[in-house]
């Protein structure tokens, strides 16, 4: 299903699969996609240079990617199921003002993938579990609100920024990852309020990741609770390191760091520095 320039359709209930894309939107806005069947395509549900859209209630699976948004802005993704495939749901390419919530992005490559300057995007409430990289990862995109999501049991990180600053990560839960949330050469980014346990680090900050702050954060029964390597100007306060294997919060060649009322218990060193 092909709209190009078009607006102010709705597509619901179709069987679209085994096809290049599903359905394509290009140039084409206001309309909504919903309850559709698009498996095994190359692109599910695909969206080019298309605004204020609304997708909700599709599936799309066993695709190269599942939802595919392109240098578009505005749209709502909404209550998807996007398993088995290299990106559950991709935007990239300047594609901002996005929301994604409440969908389910499991067995992927990625769960959902921004990158390439998407910016000011929401991504809240989804599952982005069992993925063989990361449950959700931003690369080179600022200013996004990841909140309220459940990232468990990834093969590399449950929340992964990457040469991404500006975000706020927020409640989300990311247990039994190698990484629950992962900064790497990211700054000015929040992290707050999230549950990360049973990973080998909680939150791992590194390569230069400046200026983050990251509070009130529950970093329990990992390696590391909280490991800074090679990261300055950072604040950690309020933070829960309990039962990690090595340190509670750990900071390598880190300089000038804040680390102020955190608990750490029953580790086997609490607050360790090393060359910082």
């Amino acid at each position: 299903i092909y709209l190009y320039s078009s607006s102010d359709n709705t597509v619901t209930g179709n069987t679209c699969n085994n096809n290049d894309s599903g359905i394509y939107l290009s140039s084409s806005s206001d309309n909504t996609v919903t309850g559709n069947t698009c498996n095994n395509n190359d692109y599910g549900i695909y969206l080019y240079s298309s605004s204020d859209n609304t997708v909700t209630g599709n599936t799309c699976n066993n695709s190269y990617s599942g939802i595919d948004i392109h240098s578009s802005s505005d749209n709502t993704i909404t209550g998807n199921t996007c398993n088995n495939s290299n990106y559950g749901i991709r935007l990239y390419s300047s594609s901002n003002n996005n929301t994604a919530t409440g969908n389910t992005c499991n067995n992927n490559d990625n769960g959902i993938y921004l990158y390439s300057s998407s910016n000011n995007n929401t991504i809240t409430g989804n599952t982005c579990s069992n993925n063989n990289n990361s449950g959700i990862y931003l690369y080179s995109s600022s200013d996004n609100t990841v909140t309220g999501n459940t990232c468990n049991n990834n093969d590399y990180s449950g929340i992964y920024l990457s040469s991404s600053s500006d975000n706020t990560v927020t409640g989300n839960t990311c247990n039994t990852n190698s990484h629950g949330i992962y900064l790497y050469s990211s700054n000015n980014n929040t992290i707050t309020g999230n549950t990360c346990n049973n990973n080998d680090n909680g939150i791992y900050l590194s390569s230069s990741s400046n200026n983050n702050t990251s509070t009130g954060n529950t970093c329990n029964n990992n390696d590391y609770g909280i490991y800074l390597y090679s990261s300055s100007d950072n604040t950690v306060t309020g933070n829960t390191c309990n039962n990690n294997d090595y340190s509670g919060i750990y900071l390598s060649s880190s300089s000038d760091n804040t680390v102020t009322g955190n608990t750490c218990n029953t580790n086997s060193h609490g607050i360790y520095l090393y060359s910082s």
